[in-house]
């Protein structure tokens, strides 16, 4: 959930560093982490001769995401201390809830969802199936069962360590890329750009070329990219990113991605009668729904 708490302010800053100085980049970070609540609002669309499909499946998923730093500070300086909060919506109904709080992890499924979604492939049967087992309950996934499940002691860290230092890499590639490149500045309040991707891929390959030196270096990346972001003053309030390529067909597609930002005081807050999952009844829940 960290990560992407991480994401999310990678983006809006690779996006407001389109204005061409550095003091933007610091803007979208502050603008991002200066309060104590943050709600991204992410949905996705698809266009093209070959993507009737992806756009049936796109229009009716979204996903939204909620910070919030219970010490009442800003989300800057919570120090991986932040609660968290993922829901993926399906035709307007929450499909999966999955919040962080206090280090442990609350899931709510609602299976019943997936029908509002274009050819998911469970039978009315499974579905049933599973909702009964799972839906409309709150599973606590408690800190110490995730521990248990994940890679402790030096190495973990200095894993961990060594892709913070890659991912900080090519953020300062794509934000040197991105602000030497030519932008539009919009009338409404924020920035807008375009470029090709075969920039993007020779703007960050030495950097994963060194990371992991088997890698071939792409000869050929067709397509381009669009970044729009949105500001109202020196505020992030949104923003898109295009994504054009040829297609199957060698017919251009494309994916685009778009974000709405808000600061709401909205506590995200543990959900009370949750279900705590121990090893024993994880495991028989799984084998149950196997």
């Amino acid at each position: 959930m960290k990560n992407l708490w991480i994401a999310g302010v990678v983006a809006a800053s690779l996006g407001l560093s389109a204005c061409g100085a550095t003091a933007s980049l610091n803007d979208a970070v502050t603008s991002l982490g200066s309060s104590p609540y943050l709600q991204v609002h992410l949905s996705a669309a698809a266009a093209g001769p070959g993507t009737t499909q992806a756009q049936q499946m796109l229009s009716a998923l979204s996903v939204d995401l909620s910070y919030q730093n219970p010490t009442g500070a800003s989300l800057a300086s919570s120090q991986g201390a932040a609660n968290a909060e993922l829901i993926v919506n399906a035709g307007g109904a929450a499909l999966i809830d999955v919040r962080e709080v206090a280090s442990n992890v609350y899931v709510m499924l609602n299976l019943s969802a997936l029908s509002n979604v274009p050819d998911e492939s469970l039978s009315p049967t499974e579905t049933s199936a599973l909702e009964l087992l799972f839906g409309g309950r709150w599973f606590e996934l408690p800190a110490s069962l995730i521990n248990s499940y994940v890679t402790q002691g030096a190495a973990a860290t200095a894993t961990a360590a060594k892709e913070r230092a890659l991912g900080s890499k090519i953020i300062d590639d794509l934000t040197t890329l991105i602000s030497d490149t030519s932008y539009t500045t919009l009338a409404s309040g924020g920035y807008s750009q375009t470029g090709t991707l075969a920039s993007v891929v020779k703007a960050v390959w030495p950097t994963i070329a060194a990371a992991d030196g088997d890698l071939t270096t792409p000869s050929d990346v067709p397509g381009t990219y669009a970044v729009t972001i949105n500001t109202s003053g020196s505020s992030t309030t949104g923003g898109s990113v295009a994504i054009t390529a040829p297609g199957a067909t060698g017919v251009d597609e494309t994916v685009t991605l778009n974000a709405t930002v808000a600061h709401a005081s909205d506590d995200i807050a543990a959900p009370t009668g949750a279900t705590v999952i121990t090893p024993a009844l994880l495991k028989g829940l799984l084998a149950q729904a196997t």
